[in-house]
């Protein structure tokens, strides 16, 4: 699909006139970049055309949140869950190289480009792109402002893997703003962190496909509520897994506490006063809401880590919200 001519995902039938749109959009891009206000067109018009030998080849493919399957099928849901607005995608070909391919995902804040960089589980170390960045066997991949990138080579050598790194550099030059990662991970305890098991979502699927709770919708999540899931080493001696934690925050408090109930009757109907309880396998599993925050522990190896994770979570996120 890339390279073929389309608009926000409808094909351009004349030559001519993709030739005064993209010239159209060259220039609205170059003063959207000035303002900082930068859209997944502004970025790509200030792109090279060429990267150590490699040319761009045709002209850019744009799709949005409903032609996104025709460019990714089996794979646009993702990015759709995280309120992906447009994506830009182009080819570059040098003579006897592998082709290098740029996407460039506009998502609907820089919190949910953060989600979709972390959707997959990333190593600690960084390719100095972006905020957070990963390059692995030709890939590059990174988060910076509201946009996901993906720059990769279909065959990594010595050459392409240098225009890879250096086209991503250039992507994230052309983007104006850093972005910040979602509010939820300042509240997150740091103790014990697995740095690169943090992930950030909205909807019970994404949940689920990281931490499998339950069938139901017990946490009554969908877009208007965004939560994060983060791993962390046991404190009690002898715990092989990995203790989980859920925070939540609600559009009210009313939906905090509706999910709080909910959860309860649902999962932990066996809860003591505190809302924590232990589990088949010996793990203890607990839940609470303050204000529009709730969290969740599972897997904790006692019911005083849990409780202790509880208790930092809460009282670090003061049950409000900040912005």
């Amino acid at each position: 699909m890339i390279g073929q001519k389309r608009v926000f995902g409808r094909r351009c039938s004349s030559p001519r006139g993709w030739g005064l749109a993209a010239l159209g959009v060259a220039i609205c891009g170059a003063f959207s970049v000035l303002w900082g206000c930068a859209t997944v067109s502004a970025v790509g018009s200030m792109l090279p055309p060429e990267i150590h030998g490699w040319v761009r080849e045709g002209e850019d493919a744009i799709y949005d949140r409903e032609t996104l399957f025709d460019y990714l099928d089996g794979g646009a849901e993702v990015y759709r869950s995280f309120d992906v607005r447009r994506v830009l995608a182009r080819r570059y070909s040098r003579p006897g190289q592998p082709d290098i391919i740029a996407d460039i995902f506009e998502m609907g804040s820089s919190a949910d480009a953060y989600g979709v960089y972390h959707h997959d589980l990333r190593r600690e170390g960084q390719a100095g792109v972006g905020n957070d960045s990963e390059y692995l066997e030709g890939a590059l991949q990174f988060w910076k402002g509201t946009f996901f990138v993906s720059v990769l080579t279909l065959e990594e050598n010595e050459a392409s893997a240098r225009a890879v790194l250096d086209l991503g550099r250039a992507i994230a030059s052309a983007i104006p703003d850093t972005g910040t990662p979602p509010w939820l991970l300042r509240i997150l305890p740091a103790k014990d962190r697995l740095r690169a098991q943090v992930r950030y979502f909205h909807d019970h699927t994404s949940l689920n496909s990281y931490y499998f709770i339950a069938d139901r919708n017990l946490l009554g999540l969908d877009s208007r509520t965004e939560g994060v899931l983060a791993r962390y080493g046991s404190d009690v001696q002898g715990a092989h897994e990995e203790v989980v934690l859920v925070v939540v925050r609600y559009p009210s408090t009313q939906e905090a506490e509706a999910a709080h109930e909910r959860f309860l009757a649902g999962y932990l109907p066996e809860a003591e006063e505190g809302g924590v309880a232990q589990v088949e396998g010996g793990k203890w599993v607990g839940v609470r809401s303050q204000g529009d925050l709730l969290a969740a522990v599972f897997d904790a190896g006692s019911r005083a880590e849990a409780d202790s994770m509880l208790a930092l979570v809460l009282t670090g996120g003061r049950g409000g919200r900040e912005g």
